[in-house]
């Protein structure tokens, strides 16, 4: 009996089966295959799929059982069905599966490298196309990549994309995605639209990589319901990958211009207030704003505007914002500045230009705000010198001189009043003896202050060469903090040692009323005036800091010292000049 049983259960090892089957040996990269795992065993294991995942990507599994009674003799079936997707071209080999005991034997198919460039063509139920606005474009120029993804059966909801992934270039989708409803080859396909702008940042050869799309396409009866199955069939599709040629800038653009390929670039102004109806001392903000189309915002440079002489320019706001169109993205910026008018009279404001290549004609094109004129009138309300009135002399008639009133006579009986007192003569001798002890005392006075002066004279003259030493030392400690600052590339730190180190350089004592500006009026550098104009914008400016930034502050150490070098030789009695001229 137990021979019998030990052949039995040999007998259904060897009858029991495993094997492994495709639905298709030969497919292209951007294709899915079919795995088929069969045993006629009856248990609760599971095939160890591992062994699959180092030449596919597992898109998803499901299983199916099948008991079948034929000529009284009970057969049972099951399969696991795997959609696989190869990670590589060429031969590839599905390694064998194991299920418990059992193995199952290995299977060959061919990838090849055939692109789907004509998806439209194919009946699968899920199709992807790809387009770009150009194949060749300058260096950061946008290009916009158009992604279609169509399917003809109804989709679960947890479906993937890929992301991209392009080395060396701003990548921004635009907009929402949208619906699409089309016919191709007489099916009915739904899907959706992604558009995405990418800058390109370095020239040569950029490619935009194939994506993937997974899903899982509902079955109309789904009958397995084990923890294997996924309630569907997946199913996958791949975009072509692109090649774009990426040209660097026109040899004819300026090289001092910031390179800005667009297709358009607008710039416009706006004021706080009215310009005709400025006083000397009133607030005035400037607002400037560029859009710019097919560039980013992060692209665009700050708009430095120059500060005229009787203007006090202080940089106000700064924006940026990037607005997505069917066209492409449209990067907008704004800077603010606003300006106090210190003299009456006729101002200008200079021109602002804006550099920059039409990527649809080739040119180069400038766009321009003109010189502004302003006309700035006096304040009524500040105070005005007026001409003392020097009364009249009361003209006495021709025909007859001026004459004396006779003394009126005092006789006993005028009674001793107010009035009499002053015709006394004791009255008078009073007055006289009074006014002399007066002139004896401002005598004695004025000889002991004559004393004490001379003596704080002589001390004036030692404190005021002692004072003249420290002027001295504190200019050279404030220039040395001036560079200190710009070491540190501290940008608001220099700013504010420049504009301490300009008072006490140029002698002002005044420091709690004098503004950078003035003193850099007052010392006359257009070149310094021009670098804190740049060295304020950038506070402002979404690129802040930067290889710009620490060429502006070395540059302004520079002028600094050739300022000191051409004034060390003045004469040190020599009187600088008003700091408010009229």
């Amino acid at each position: 009996m137990l021979t019998a049983l030990i052949s039995l259960s040999v007998s259904m090892i060897a009858n029991a089966g495993f094997t492994a089957s495709v639905n298709r040996t030969s497919l292209a990269s951007h294709e899915t295959v079919e795995l088929t795992l069969r045993t006629d065993e009856s248990s609760s294991d599971a095939p160890d799929l591992k062994p699959l995942e180092w030449s596919f990507d597992i898109l998803g599994t499901r299983q199916q059982s099948q008991t079948s009674i034929i000529n009284g003799k009970k057969e049972f079936t099951r399969d696991w069905v795997i959609t696989l997707a190869p990670k590589q071209q060429g031969t590839l080999v599905i390694p064998p599966i194991k299920l418990g005991a059992l193995q199952s034997e290995p299977v060959t198919i061919t990838v090849s490298d055939k692109k789907p460039d004509d998806p439209t063509g194919d009946s699968s139920p899920l199709l992807m196309t790809a387009d770009v606005s150009s194949e060749s474009i300058y260096v950061q120029q946008e290009l916009i990549f158009t992604l279609k993804i169509l399917f003809s059966v109804q989709l679960y909801d947890d479906n993937r994309l890929s992301a991209m992934d392009i080395s060396d270039a701003l990548i921004q989708q635009l907009g929402e995605t949208r619906k699409l409803d089309t016919i191709i080859n007489g099916i009915r396909y739904r899907g959706f639209e992604l558009k995405y702008s990418i800058h390109p940042q370095s020239v040569g050869e950029m490619i935009i990589p194939s994506l993937t799309f997974t899903g899982v396409a509902a079955e109309p009866r789904d009958p397995f319901g084990s923890i294997f199955s996924s309630g569907g069939k997946p199913l996958l599709a791949r975009s072509p990958e692109l090649n774009i040629e990426v040209k660097p800038r026109p040899e004819n653009y300026p090289a001092s211009e910031t390179w800005l390929p667009a297709r358009n670039v607008s710039i416009q102004e706006k004021w706080s207030q009215p310009l005709d109806s400025l006083t000397v001392g009133d607030a005035i903000t400037r607002t400037i704003t560029v859009d710019a189309d097919g560039l980013s915002a992060a692209q665009l440079p700050p708009i430095l505007m120059a500060q005229p002489k009787g203007v006090n320019s202080y940089p106000d706001k700064s924006g940026t914002e990037d607005r997505e169109t069917a066209g492409g993205v449209q990067g907008q910026r704004t800077d603010s500045i606003a300006m106090i008018p210190t003299r009456p009279g006729k101002i200008t404001l200079p021109a602002i230009e804006y550099t920059w290549f039409d990527t649809e004609s080739g040119e180069i094109k400038t766009s321009r705000l003109p010189a502004t004129d302003i006309d700035v009138a006096a304040d009524p309300n500040s105070d005005t010198l007026t001409t003392p009135v020097v009364a009249s002399p009361i003209p006495l008639p021709a025909d007859k001189p001026a004459e004396c009133p006779e003394p009126a006579g005092v006789t006993d009986a005028t009674p001793l009043d107010s009035t009499n007192l002053w015709q006394r003569p004791i009255f008078w001798q009073f007055l006289t003896a009074m006014f002399a002890l007066l002139w004896l005392v401002t005598l004695v006075l004025w000889r002991f202050k004559s004393n004490s002066a001379t003596k704080v004279d002589q001390q004036s003259s030692k404190a005021g060469n002692s004072h003249g030493l420290k002027e001295q030392s504190s200019e050279a400690e404030a220039f040395r903090q001036l560079e200190a600052a710009c070491l540190q590339k501290d940008v608001p730190l220099t700013l504010s040692e420049l504009k301490n180190w300009c008072r006490i350089y140029l002698g002002n004592n005044l420091k709690n009323q004098t503004s950078l500006t003035e003193c850099l009026n007052q010392l006359g550098s257009e070149e310094l005036n021009s670098i804190c104009n740049q060295l304020s914008a950038s506070l402002y400016s979404a690129q802040a800091g930067g290889a710009a930034t620490e060429v502006q502050l070395t540059t302004l150490l520079e002028v600094c010292r050739k300022v000191r070098d051409t004034r060390s030789g003045r004469k040190k009695d020599q009187k600088l000049g008003r700091l408010y001229p009229e």
